[in-house]
């Protein structure tokens, strides 16, 4: 997270360097104005008043992929373009959110921190643009082939709308996360089909398996559940009567009278 931050917020300050106008002689000396401007409310000493005129974009792969430097006063597509200043506080509350969820149910998972991080991160490096210069710096220009003949009002090629790295971070992290939100969702369809497939499990008993007994201990246990149970014995002592069955100590006792 706090990687993507730095790398976003460097990006953004080469890029102004490379295609802005300035007098700093190097990367590092321009650095030190980059990060100290301070965009006002009123839309003053921004990124286009203080580096403008911008030079011509770097060609990487025409017609497709350039670097061109602009700025942007709203989120994406430029809606609600003016409020950047009130939309850094929809990034930041966004980024605590996520990083509670994370905390709280997601730290020991390795894929769901790196989804979540390139989110937060992204957030948080629009956020620092969004506070600081009242707008969004935006570098990377792509155009997209066949978009436009399937949707000819937006032409052909389709110019994407110009982003920088920390859109890139949250794109690929929401990405990842549908996919394994999607992909968990199919594992537990598949768990609860194949339970439902399976015979139930016989009950468990202790005798479930059999009892294997050898002769002598069949004949045994034959003659004590066939013996008759002995009968009560009348004992008188005085006017007492006692009927029970006898004891060892009485058969004892009768044995020695």
């Amino acid at each position: 997270m706090i990687a993507i931050i730095l790398a976003d917020q460097l990006s953004k300050a080469f890029f102004v360097w490379r295609l802005g106008t300035h007098t700093a002689a190097n990367f590092l000396q321009f650095l030190a104005g980059y990060f100290t401007l301070w965009g006002a409310m009123d839309g003053s000493r921004s990124i286009h008043d203080t580096y403008f005129p911008y030079h011509r974009p770097i060609l990487v792969w025409p017609p497709w992929i350039e670097f061109s430097l602009t700025t942007n006063t709203g989120a994406a597509w430029s809606i609600f373009e003016g409020n950047s200043f009130y939309l850094s506080f929809v990034s930041l509350a966004m980024a605590l959110l996520l990083f509670y969820i994370w905390r709280r149910s997601f730290r020991h998972h390795a894929g769901m921190t790196w989804a979540l991080g390139a989110i937060i991160g992204g957030a948080l490096g629009n956020f620092v643009d969004r506070f600081r210069l009242k707008e969004v710096v935006d570098f990377i220009s792509v155009k997209l082939p066949y978009i436009g003949q399937l949707f000819p009002k937006l032409g052909d090629p389709y110019d994407f709308p110009i982003f920088n790295v920390a859109d890139s971070c949250a794109v690929m992290g929401t990405l990842a996360l549908a996919v394994y939100l999607i992909c968990s969702d199919i594992a537990g369809h598949m768990r609860a089909l194949r339970a439902r497939r399976q015979p139930a499990a016989p009950a468990f008993t202790p005798y479930h398996g059999g009892i294997e007994l050898d002769e002598q201990a069949a004949y045994e246990l034959k003659r004590l559940t066939s013996a008759k149970p002995p009968r009560p014995r009348r004992v008188s002592l005085g006017l007492t009567v006692h009927i029970g069955v006898p004891d060892d100590a009485d058969e004892q006792d009768s044995g020695a009278a």
